[in-house]
């Protein structure tokens, strides 16, 4: 009998093992599949940063359209935009929800658009993943970007796999966590406005402002 026992103690161990070593692969190559899909996007990005004729005041639109090429199809704005109206998408009606998502992807435009004209960016490296993600569908990516003053700056994308596509739910920059930081601004406008819909008026102004005069705010968004 302990024989038996021990014979069982011992397959049932090897099945973790076996259990185990299965789902760090998975999880291996998650992080590859999304580490490729957010590679693709900053050497993307990085052909638009080289092209200074894009750094006209007089191209913010086409800047704007150039980096919404390389963004729309990697970053999934409804999602991000759900979760930073928080409670208040509870509030929100279906026409609302659409129309804070398509505002709210505007500011993310604005936001890389305006910060690729004042940012001399000379290099990026996908640094090795810090430790194996319990769900293989939810990744993080650690990209060190350089620029050319000297600085490097610590970017964690945050990615999720639905219906067989990566896409870019979240960012940290330098540990400044950007959908917390708009979560925040929007929660602050709604106090003050009452309404999703006063919260979207108030957003959309702002961020046109914003961009007609050349001003970068990302927790001001």
């Amino acid at each position: 009998m302990k024989m038996l026992n021990r014979a069982g103690g011992a397959l049932v161990a090897l099945m973790f093992m076996v259990m185990a070593g299965v789902a760090q692969a998975n999880s291996q190559a998650a992080w590859e599949e999304a580490s490729s899909v957010m590679d693709g996007a900053t050497r993307d990005m990085l052909a638009v940063v080289e092209d200074e004729t894009l750094k006209d005041p007089e191209n913010i639109d086409r800047m704007m359209g150039e980096v919404e090429k390389v963004i729309s199809p990697v970053v999934d704005f409804p999602y991000i935009a759900k979760r930073v109206m928080g409670k208040y998408y509870r509030r929100a009606s279906d026409e609302e929800m659409d129309r804070f998502s398509e505002v709210f992807k505007n500011t993310l435009l604005k936001t890389f658009a305006k910060a690729i004209v004042g940012f001399e960016f000379t290099g990026y490296e996908v640094q090795p993943p810090r430790g194996e993600s319990p769900e293989p569908d939810k990744q993080v990516i650690n990209v060190k970007i350089s620029s050319g003053n000297g600085n490097t700056y610590a970017l964690d994308y945050y990615m999720l796999k639905q219906d067989g596509r990566w896409t870019l739910v979240n960012v940290l920059v330098d540990g400044v966590n950007l959908r917390l930081t708009f979560k925040n601004q929007f929660a602050d406008l709604y106090q003050r406005q009452n309404s999703v819909s006063g919260v979207i008026d108030s957003w959309e102004a702002q961020v046109a402002t914003e961009v007609a005069n050349g001003v970068t705010g990302s927790d001001e968004g």
